[in-house]
């Protein structure tokens, strides 16, 4: 893929989303995966009454920049189980634009939380409604209790095993390979049955 926009789902500026965003373009340097903000696209909640005015230009600026991508990743904080405000009212405007907005091209879903469970309650409901917009889904991915999974002076992740299967799960959407959870849980498995070998045979264990 020439171009691939990545964004989280949030108006933190301290994001937790917006920092797994980050380390994955950290990750994949040569991979065109280009960050995008969307704090800095301020549009209205959404309402017939303001529609009937015009789209904003924002709105029109941001569906541009959705047709000009060849993939997507995004990640998405959870509220009270379900995707942020900020990120539906943005999906309500590209979709008055087109229901498609994601045109048909591939996209991986994360989320993060401080919990345990990583905002995956409602990372489903997303997988569930993303090809409604489009977007057709390679893979999902949830990280749970960030701070302890996250260094935040090195930007990466200090969990070999949540590290494996998050690389390999952008490598698969990179190649636009959908990976199934049973693949993935085997694969993680067989790592970890390698080093678990390799750290008994030094003694280690």
């Amino acid at each position: 893929m020439k171009k691939i926009i990545a964004f989280a789902g949030s108006n933190n500026p301290a994001s937790i989303n917006q920092k797994l965003i980050k380390y994955i373009i950290q990750e994949f340097p040569k991979s065109r995966i280009e960050f995008l903000d969307l704090k800095k696209y301020t549009l209205p909640i959404y309402s017939q009454e303001i529609e009937q005015k015009g789209i904003p230009n924002q709105a029109k600026e941001l569906f541009q920049l959705f047709t000009s991508a060849e993939g997507f990743i995004l990640a998405s904080p959870e509220h009270n189980g379900l995707p942020s405000a900020f990120l539906k009212n943005t999906i309500d405007w590209l979709s008055r634009i087109d229901q498609r907005f994601f045109g048909d091209k591939p996209l991986l879903l994360l989320s993060t939380s401080p919990g345990a469970t990583g905002g995956s309650t409602h990372l489903e409901i997303l997988a569930n409604l993303v090809q409604r917009w489009g977007g057709q889904l390679v893979g999902q991915f949830s990280l749970g209790n960030f701070q302890q999974n996250f260094n935040d002076d090195t930007k990466s992740l200090n969990n070999s095993k949540e590290e494996y299967v998050l690389k390999n799960l952008v490598e698969s959407f990179l190649r636009n390979q959908p990976v199934s959870e049973e693949n993935d849980a085997k694969d993680v498995e067989n790592l970890m049955n390698k080093v678990t070998t390799q750290f008994k045979s030094k003694g280690f264990l």
